[in-house]
């Protein structure tokens, strides 16, 4: 009962602290508003910072996985870097501006500071913090040389953010990618970068959060999702910039349609040379492979006729639009 209770009393916090995130701009929503994000588009953002969509914490196999080494990571920096490091169960606010807001992973205890980390006037009592990320093997080449600067443009803004709230000079990264390969980094305090980021994150919180207003849509799935009906008595007439993005759409359509032909050409060349070899090869090296596999559909046909009511009762509408250029 006492485990029910707790585990209870954890998710209670944790979407408390989802809530919270709505009341302004963290680090991790800074990438989005600049559309650095991979994840998140402006649009989507304001979608969540607007309470249109629903609360949802990423529960994906690499945020788990993330959450779950996060403490792991920060041990290992701490003992490469020989430093000592403190969790920060806070949300630290610029006191002048509310809405930006930082949930740092550690704070790095200065050596000439005795005790805790506190929070004093809206600022740590240390110059330095650590953020814990873990990587996928595949996106090893965005990670620089040790102990340098290079790290991917999503994480670089989202330090700057949390150094600038913070106070902070300089904010360490401890990266484990592939879960094999452990990487330091360093990156300093660029005023300028944190007054530009300071800048678009004002703009986005108060021309489109507090205005109410949505940003512009920069992904197929935001138009979609904002304009998902269409009204059958309206009809846009094109004007000359419009008539010129249709035209050049129709013309880049058409080139794709081709390169397909092509594709499709160069792939019957190379299959009716392999007859039924699994693979080609050159000095060893693997170039090509041609393989026999299975996989199980679902004969939705079949069903309908020899099971109409079993049919109807899993059957889902879907629905979208659809662009068709004449």
């Amino acid at each position: 009962m006492n485990t029910q209770i707790n585990l209870q009393e954890v998710e209670n916090a944790r979407q408390e602290w989802l809530q919270s995130r709505r009341l302004g701009v963290g680090g991790s929503d800074v990438a989005a508003i600049l559309g650095l994000s991979k994840y998140k588009s402006p649009y989507q953002l304001w979608l969540d910072k607007t309470s249109r969509s629903d609360l949802e914490d990423s529960t994906s196999e690499p945020a788990y996985w993330g959450n779950m080494l996060e403490d792991v990571v920060a041990k290992e920096y701490a003992k490469r870097n020989r430093v000592k490091v403190q969790r920060v169960n806070a949300t630290i606010r610029n006191p002048e501006h509310e809405w930006m807001i930082a949930n740092i992973d550690r704070a790095i205890i200065n050596p000439d500071i005795s005790g805790n980390v506190r929070i004093k006037d809206g600022k740590l009592t240390t110059d330095r913090i650590l953020e814990c990320k873990t990587a996928n093997q595949y996106l090893a080449k965005l990670w620089g040389d040790e102990q340098s600067e290079q790290v991917p443009d999503y994480y670089l803004t989202q330090v700057q953010w949390y150094m600038g709230i913070t106070g902070a000079s300089m904010c360490g990264l401890g990266v484990l990618i592939g879960g094999q390969k452990f990487r330091s980094y360093q990156v300093q305090f660029d005023p300028e970068l944190f007054e530009m980021l300071t800048d678009e994150c004002s703009t986005f919180w108060h021309e489109n959060v507090q205005a109410d207003v949505p940003p512009v849509p920069t992904t197929f799935d935001d138009v979609l999702h904002r304009w998902s009906h269409h009204n059958p008595d309206q009809a846009l007439t094109a004007d000359d910039e419009l008539a010129e993005i249709i035209a050049e759409y129709k013309d880049l359509n058409s080139t794709i349609k081709d390169a397909d032909k092509e594709l499709d050409a160069l792939k019957l060349k190379i299959c009716s040379r392999m007859e039924d070899a699994e693979m080609i090869i050159a000095e060893d090296k693997r170039l090509a492979t041609f393989k026999y596999q299975e996989r199980n559909t679902l004969d939705s046909k079949a069903l309908k006729s020899a099971h109409p009511d079993i049919y109807e009762q899993f059957l889902k509408t879907s629905s979208t639009r659809v662009l068709r250029v004449a």
